[in-house]
């Protein structure tokens, strides 16, 4: 069974599948018009990159508005509140691009590899909430599809030797249109797989962690992104005026930003 949410909050059903599963599929997390924007920024973006190779660029969205509007975006953000509370921070992003003929990842957990998260506890605390925009149509398998195990970041056994999907029969490889969302713990065990198409896979991810873990896709952020951008946006940037506010982080701007979703509505 695919462990599928919808777009907004998160509801009871949900909370209880992502923490069975360690994660959700979620159709339908961005219109069409969002995921195309999207898509074509992440295209410029990698233009003048090497095209053979597996790559990401970290915060992209300090240069691309459609990217700038995935980091608060409502279909995922009321779910990150729902499993961190009213504190928290965008820790980085990744404009992420799978290369034509790439022949699919090792499967991992994400975190720092210098102190692992599943040291933390013997099952591993949700620390960073993962969530990609697939952005190059996923609907079928063999387009650099996210594969994940369900369920593990909750096992007391480690990872065996030489696992990959094809030996892991519980190994899931998710599909979906461009708008899909899918959200994961990080100590769920995930991978890319292989791309078989003549053209490059393109996802764009958001990752929400508390306000004490250290940024990895930015040394600090863009004074004119945080100029320009809305009190949301500057607040999950990590920007809330006092130095030792990681600590002592206010609220996020909660009431503010539901007020300029309804006027956008």
């Amino acid at each position: 069974m695919i462990p599928y949410g919808e777009p907004g909050p998160m509801s009871d059903r949900e909370r209880y599948i992502f923490d069975c599963a360690g994660y959700l599929v979620i159709p339908n997390a961005l219109t069409q018009e969002e995921a195309q924007a999207a898509l074509e920024a992440c295209e410029r973006l990698h233009r003048d990159l090497p095209q053979d190779q597996w790559r990401q660029i970290g915060g992209a969205y300090e240069k691309e508005p459609a990217l700038e509007a995935l980091i608060d975006h409502p279909s995922i953000l009321p779910k990150a509140r729902a499993l961190f509370g009213d504190r928290f921070i965008l820790q980085s992003s990744w404009a992420t691009a799978v290369p034509a003929g790439f022949r699919g990842g090792g499967f991992h957990e994400d975190g720092s590899s210098a102190y692992p998260f599943s040291k933390l506890a013997e099952a591993t605390p949700l620390i960073q909430l993962r969530t990609g925009f697939i952005l190059t149509d996923q609907s079928e398998p063999g387009v650099g599809n996210l594969a994940l195990i369900p369920g593990s970041h909750r096992a007391k056994a480690s990872l065996p030797d030489g696992a990959n999907r094809r030996n892991l029969p519980n190994a899931h490889v998710t599909t979906g249109p461009p708008g899909t969302a899918v959200m994961f713990h990080q100590g769920t065990h995930h991978c890319g797989t292989e791309n078989e198409r003549p053209y490059p896979r393109h996802m764009y991810h958001t990752i929400y962690a508390p306000p004490w873990l250290h940024l990895t896709d930015r040394w600090g952020n863009c004074e004119r992104f945080l100029e320009r951008t809305t009190p949301m946006r500057r607040a999950l940037a990590g920007v809330w005026g006092d130095e030792t506010a990681s600590f002592h982080m206010p609220p996020l701007p909660w009431q503010e930003w539901e007020a300029e979703r309804g006027a956008d509505a």
